[in-house]
């Protein structure tokens, strides 16, 4: 998950620890994360330690032992909405972002 310059806490070159603020002080370590299929909870995970890069800040986060046989499945940080992904496209690596 990346955070735009404009929400984000640091605006260090170097690095460093950042997190969300103003309108994005929801994405910050440990927000929710979470998987649905069909309308029901298949995984949960949290966002990872917030790492500012180049203008953004950079939150990651795993989901294993995600359950159910679906084609399609939903990924919402926090409550920032579902974006869908099929299965093959949720197996590798998936990139979220917020702001500019």
């Amino acid at each position: 998950m990346t955070l735009g310059i404009n929400g984000v806490t640091q605006h260090a070159p170097g690095g460093g620890d950042c997190d969300g603020y103003g309108g994005y002080d929801d994405i910050t370590s440990g927000a929710q994360t979470v998987i649905s299929a069909e309308g029901k909870t298949v995984g949960k995970g949290e966002l990872g330690e917030g790492k500012y890069d180049d203008g953004w800040c950079e939150f990651p986060f795993t989901i294993s032992d995600v359950k159910g046989g679906s084609d399609f499945y939903s990924v919402e940080v926090s409550n920032r909405g579902t974006i869908e992904y099929t299965k093959e496209e949720l197996e590798s690596d998936v990139k979220l972002s917020l702001g500019s």
